[in-house]
């Protein structure tokens, strides 16, 4: 759109194996000023839904999905509106995502993406499962360590309401962090894995 600022976000990602990229925007004109913008810009019919004060647009065209979430902005006077745009390629959905550390095969994963600005890639994982936040942490402390992660620090949660461990793990030109919090009557574990593209001997 003329006048709008555009912020990249993510250039090359997988959001649960599907390459994406993503784009922030904020524009000085009403949310519905946007919405018809992009209606007539993109061909079809999009899905709509309302997620919280989002609204969603969905267009499918062959392999690509265009998803664009907008809303009016929180700190500048109307009219604005804010949101991103995202296209994925979904011709490679099916490739498969490497395994998740410590994650139990009938957990939930909720979410996994995967970021490569070239000189450092970094992996987001949520999952959720029926074990105590002690099972879950000692499972991913063995798992990483297999990778070559050792655990070099172990806090519990302090948040109130929230009764759990937070894991740091490092090696040469890697890290992680893990939070292990009970989440009803199981656990939500969240790890993020960093690889700085350093090599070992080098």
């Amino acid at each position: 759109m003329a006048g709008a600022r555009i912020t990249p976000v993510i250039d090359d990602a997988r959001v649960h194996g599907v390459p994406t990229r993503i784009r922030q925007f904020e524009a000085e004109t009403s949310a519905a000023g946007v919405r018809a913008f992009y209606q007539k810009a993109v061909e079809g019919k999009p899905l709509t839904a309302r997620i919280d004060d989002w609204e969603i647009l969905s267009w499918k065209q062959g392999t690509a999905l265009r998803t664009l979430r907008l809303r009016p902005c929180r700190a500048a006077p109307s009219p604005c509106t804010e949101g991103t745009l995202s296209e994925s390629d979904l011709s490679l959905a099916a490739a498969p995502a490497s395994p998740a550390p410590g994650r139990p095969a009938d957990s939930l994963l909720s979410t996994d993406l995967e970021t490569n600005d070239g000189a450092r890639r970094a992996r987001i994982l949520v999952w959720h499962d029926e074990s105590s936040p002690s099972w879950a942490a000692a499972r991913l402390v063995r798992e990483l360590s297999i990778l070559g992660l050792a655990l070099e620090r172990r806090v519990p949660v302090t948040r109130p309401g929230l009764e759990g461990l937070g894991l740091w793990f490092g090696a040469r030109g890697r890290e992680a962090v893990a939070t292990v919090t009970r989440h009803g009557s199981g656990t939500t574990v969240t790890l993020q894995m960093i690889d700085h593209g350093v090599q070992d001997g080098r």
